[in-house]
């Protein structure tokens, strides 16, 4: 027995099995319907499962594998690899172009942030060339002898107080 065909949904496998055998492909579905199973009221293609419990759809007889995959790439419920097939030429063709959407329109934004930023890094950097820095104090030239100078003259003035009491004397 060879498994050709599992989905999360039980009438699917069901709907897969009864196509294979009006084909005349014995075929078993496992994980079916049963009477302890509540399967239809608890369906979700949002519940993530590893797949061990899904139902199943196997080929009894190894010989009719092939034929069972052509009748199933014929409905569009089996993709092929083979670039040669002619389904997979179909399915390929049929096939819409990926637009970049979004995710072109956030990259075009991430360069214009990083061209902004380096350009403000850059005016920063050629702002600090550009201020000239105070030029370091040169001594003065000692060829003529400094003539000696006067002391500066340091006057304080001192205001006299009156005293309160020395005008009723």
């Amino acid at each position: 027995m060879r498994k050709i065909f599992s989905s999360q949904r039980v009438e699917n496998a069901e709907a897969v099995a009864q196509m294979l055998r009006d084909a005349d492909i014995e075929v078993r579905v496992t994980n079916g319907h049963s009477y302890h199973s509540k399967r239809r009221g608890q369906f979700s293609y949002l519940d993530k499962s590893d797949g061990t419990n899904h139902p199943a759809v196997w080929v009894v007889h190894a010989n009719d594998q092939p034929r069972a995959r052509e009748i199933l790439r014929g409905a569009n419920l089996l993709q092929t690899t083979r670039t040669d097939h002619p389904v997979a030429e179909y399915a390929f063709r049929e096939m819409p172009q990926q637009e970049s959407g979004g995710r072109g329109w956030a990259w075009r934004i991430r360069i214009i942030l990083l061209a902004v930023i380096a350009g403000v890094v850059l005016l920063m950097m050629l702002r600090r060339q550009a201020t000239p820095t105070p030029p370091a104090r040169a001594p003065a030239p000692q060829a003529q002898p400094a003539a000696p100078q006067a002391p500066e003259e340091v006057r304080v003035r001192i205001q006299p107080t009156t005293a309160p009491d020395a005008g009723k004397k």
